[in-house]
């Protein structure tokens, strides 16, 4: 073998000048654009997540000792799921690919919507973007008149 691979001579991405990311989670090109990829994310929470979940709940219970005692330390679970709903979403905010519209997280789930989805990205994308409207002034009216309250 050569070191080259037979995909090379087909391999035209939508876009080939793609911004670079220092330290990706995830690095892949999208199946249907074949543009290279990358997401900053990870899904799951790291070290210093948990760290901060951690310190979190000891400030909360330092806060509310008075009141509620050492049943504060309760706290550290729901914090918990705060902070793994909110990686999640971060996540799944950066799985559809910017420059076609592919969504792999849909398209496991549900083929037919992935491609409802994909559609309406480039119907959105198609459209001539609008400005803000700016106030026509007639045929026989000057600046000052149509400035004028």
């Amino acid at each position: 073998m050569d070191g080259t691979f037979q995909r090379d001579k087909n391999w035209r991405p939508l876009e080939s000048r793609t911004y670079r990311f220092k330290k990706p989670a995830l690095h892949f090109f999208c199946p249907l654009c074949r543009t290279e990829r990358c997401i900053t994310t990870s899904h799951r929470l790291t070290a210093l997540n948990y760290v901060q979940i951690t310190l979190l709940t000891g400030f909360l219970t330092a806060v509310a000792f008075p009141l509620a005692g050492f049943k504060m330390l309760a706290a550290f679970f729901p914090i918990w799921l705060a902070f793994e709903g909110t990686r999640r979403i971060l996540f799944s905010r950066e799985v559809p690919c910017p420059h076609c519209g592919f969504d792999a997280s849909w398209y496991k789930r549900d083929v037919k919507v992935a491609r409802r989805r994909v559609a309406e990205f480039w119907e959105d994308k198609q459209k001539p973007q609008e400005g803000p409207e700016v106030p026509q002034m007639a045929q026989n009216e000057s600046f000052e008149e149509a400035s004028a309250p």
